[in-house]
């Protein structure tokens, strides 16, 4: 009986694992009393890391009942059905929109033969599964950016079944990795107008990479569910602001560079990697209020955004974003979003992640960026 209980208790977290140049990001969730979505706490460990210290406590009461709205129930549905896509075709049609909850990306690969995970990530890992008493908790593991490719395609008018070979072929020239060593997944870009999509985004990820990561995941007893990609898990959060029924670009930046993505209704239309990252802004950030240094870097990075912009207007039949958010970088001066929005003309604010997010984050976690954060926020119902 207890087993069983047990087992009902877990489904409801979801644990994301981000391992990184320094060191390993992790972010655990949780339904609330009411249902809803919460991360009950954040960290980076780096590897000369001697303690685990997590910034909030875990709680963990009985939950309640889900807040079940019939398009949670399907996209649920939908995800469960994901795990096997790799051995079936997919079913008449059911490929993925480009909405939070769907897009699950890249199943696990068959194949065990890549080369061991770091032994300092194992080591981490496993002692925090252990402290934490986290063994067969539904994971979700990210992918580092030099992992995968991201390319925009026009929608393939073929079947379900023939989509991912008609894709691998077209990547060919695409990638920088030989696509017959990538695992692929695609996308939808929902039209504004509702009718179907007319491009799509394919995911390449190379399997050697993937199963290191599978292989990292499963010498600490995670119960696998997702390996996905820093830009859909930006856009959780950004699905989670004001600005995304009109449209919302989200800056979140890295120690050397940034990723930008934009959305709209729980949808990500664009991403791309921005150059620009927390080392360069903290540097250029040394002395009063908005120095020459900082201003300098950022007009390059309002040129990208502003072009950024212009795509996603003129590509996807859309209107201007109606804001752009950045998430915070701890010791950047406060006008950097008041010069931003100067230059563009458009509302530029620092995301707020303990109002709109619920949740307190180290700011260790913040100059590693905040995708271990998105991938826990991924708003699907997980039963083992």
């Amino acid at each position: 009986m207890f087993d069983w209980l047990r087992r009902r208790h877990e489904t409801q977290r979801r644990l994301s694992v981000y391992p990184t140049p320094q060191g390993l990001s992790l972010a655990l969730s949780d339904r609330d009393e009411t249902g809803a979505l919460v991360v009950r706490w954040t960290e980076h460990l780096g590897f000369d890391s001697q303690s685990i210290d997590f910034g909030l406590t875990l709680e963990i009461d009985e939950p309640a009942p889900l807040a079940g709205d019939r398009r949670a129930e399907q996209r649920g549905g939908q995800d469960r059905r994901g795990a096997d896509r790799r051995a079936t075709d997919r079913r008449q049609g059911d490929r993925r929109q480009g909405d939070r909850r769907d897009q699950k990306v890249l199943a696990t690969p068959g194949r065990a033969d890549a080369s061991p995970p770091n032994p300092k990530l194992v080591e981490l890992l496993q002692r925090i599964v252990r402290e934490r008493d986290l063994r067969n908790v539904p994971c979700t593991g990210l992918l580092r950016s030099g992992d995968y490719s991201l390319v925009l395609l026009d929608s393939l008018a073929l079947p379900p079944s023939e989509i991912r070979g008609a894709v691998r072929w077209q990547l060919r020239e695409m990638i920088d990795f030989p696509a017959e060593e990538s695992v692929i997944d695609v996308f939808d870009i929902p039209e504004r107008d509702g009718h179907a999509a007319r491009r799509m985004y394919a995911v390449a990820a190379r399997r050697e990479r993937v199963q290191q990561l599978v292989n990292l995941l499963n010498t600490a007893d995670l119960e696998i569910k997702t390996i996905d990609i820093p830009e859909l898990a930006l856009r959780n959060i950004a699905a989670m602001l004001p600005e995304d029924e009109g449209g919302v670009a989200l800056i979140s930046l890295d120690r050397q560079q940034g990723l930008m993505t934009i959305t709209r209704q729980e949808a990500l239309y664009f991403a791309r990697r921005v150059d620009c990252g927390t080392e360069r802004l903290l540097t250029a950030s040394i002395g009063p209020g908005l120095t020459p240094a900082l201003e300098s870097l950022l007009d390059g990075l309002i040129i990208e955004v502003q072009r950024s912009l212009d795509f996603y207007e003129r590509n996807f039949n859309q209107t201007p974003v109606t804001g752009i958010v950045i998430a915070p970088v701890p010791g950047v001066s406060t006008r950097l979003c008041e010069y931003m929005q100067s230059q563009l003309g458009i509302p530029v604010r620092w995301l707020d992640l303990g109002r709109e997010c619920d949740v307190e984050v180290p700011d260790s976690l913040l100059l590693e960026g905040i995708s271990v954060l998105g991938a826990a926020l991924r708003d699907d119902k997980v039963t083992l």
